[in-house]
């Protein structure tokens, strides 16, 4: 795959990871996206946390799972500008690879919906491919 490739998906990725945590920290309470009819099978709704809701927790911790988001949102968007070379995140953008996959994964657990399901293998391809070399760097 071509360097610029990896570097924009890697900032397209964290861009709408940060906007799902922007969208959970602005209005926690706001009311869940209904599902398609196709979709009608799958019990939980997208843009809740089934977590949260089945615990009947309320918005706070729905503001604290949206910082979860954005942390990783931002953290995925450093690494793909890092990737691209610029130079104020160049040197630590597997860091904040492997952080931005690690929270995008908590995130994803806490937050399930089949539609994530390309979100999850987008993230456990970054842990596997920056692992390694944040492990042997330090």
């Amino acid at each position: 795959m071509p360097h610029a490739v990896v570097g924009i998906v890697l900032v397209a990725h964290g861009l709408i990871t940060t906007m799902i945590g922007f969208g959970s920290m602005s209005n926690p309470s706001s009311a869940a996206m209904p599902a398609p009819s196709w979709l009608a099978w799958w019990p939980g709704t997208l843009g809740r946390s089934w977590a949260f809701d089945a615990l009947n927790l309320g918005s706070g911790p729905a503001m604290i799972g949206g910082l979860v988001w954005l942390a990783a949102g931002l953290a995925l968007a450093g690494a793909g500008l890092g990737w691209l070379g610029v130079s104020i995140v160049s040197d630590q953008w597997q860091t904040l690879a492997l952080v931005g996959a690690v929270l995008g994964l908590a995130a994803l657990a806490l937050y399930f919906h089949p539609f994530y399901v390309i979100a999850i293998v987008i993230n456990v391809v970054i842990l596997v491919s920056v692992w390694g070399r944040v492990v042997a760097a330090r």
